[in-house]
């Protein structure tokens, strides 16, 4: 008798909510800067889906909307195929998939940061021309006009996305340690050859043979011997 290992089917739960916080940071913001002063404060946001559309009569403006629309679609396709990559991985288990859903999850932030870097750096997208992917600048402090900016929330989910990714990760070894046997197929055993013979002569026969070649009886009368 031998056994036959099944693998139930299952799914990593843990990689499938890492796959759903990762869309859900994909819609929200994540970069943009506020202006704000005694009368009033001016908020801009700017997710993966609608990067910034600069005015293009601003000197530099079009270049600045072109990075940033390049940067964006980067990240958001990066964010998509990973997004699949981990789906696929989590319910089929296969370690390949939810690496590599993992290394191009990670990588998505550190492009958007890095786009956002050069912009900053080179470019100025308000008037006034913030450095750094994050900071702050007092502009007036006799009007109390300051303007800060940075990475915003969706930015923030996404990397909690990576985290619970790697969590996923490593659960899924753990789901295919603990697949059991679940069922045994058995299988017939014979302890020797087996040779067919007449009943009625005792004459050996072959195993394809109707009739007793040596007294014509019928192959319904022959009986196994072993």
């Amino acid at each position: 008798m031998d056994s036959l290992s099944i693998i139930s089917w299952k799914v990593n739960p843990v990689s499938i909510l890492g796959a759903a916080m990762a869309l859900i940071g994909a819609f929200l913001p994540w970069w943009g800067f506020d202006v704000s002063g005694i009368i009033s404060t001016q908020a801009h946001r700017w997710t993966i889906w609608n990067p910034p559309r600069l005015n293009t009569q601003v000197p530099g403006a079009a270049a600045v909307s072109w990075n940033f629309t390049i940067s964006s679609v980067s990240v958001l396709v990066l964010v998509l195929v990973a997004t699949a990559l981990v789906v696929v991985g989590s319910i089929t288990l296969l370690r390949r998939y939810l690496l590599g859903g993992l290394l191009l999850s990670a990588l998505a932030p550190v492009v958007y940061a890095v786009a956002i870097n050069y912009v900053t750096m080179n470019y100025c997208i308000t008037p006034f021309c913030v450095s750094g992917p994050v900071g702050s600048e007092s502009v007036s402090r006799a009007s109390g006009l300051s303007v800060a900016w940075g990475f915003q929330i969706g930015f923030y989910v996404f990397l909690a996305a990576v985290l619970v990714l790697i969590a996923g990760l490593l659960f899924n070894s753990r789901l295919g340690r603990s697949q059991v046997t679940t069922g045994k197929a058995r299988i017939p055993v014979f302890t020797g050859p087996t040779s067919v013979s007449c009943s009625k002569c005792g004459a050996n026969l072959q195993s394809q043979s109707k009739f007793c070649p040596n007294c014509g009886q019928a192959r319904a009368a022959f009986s196994l011997s072993a």
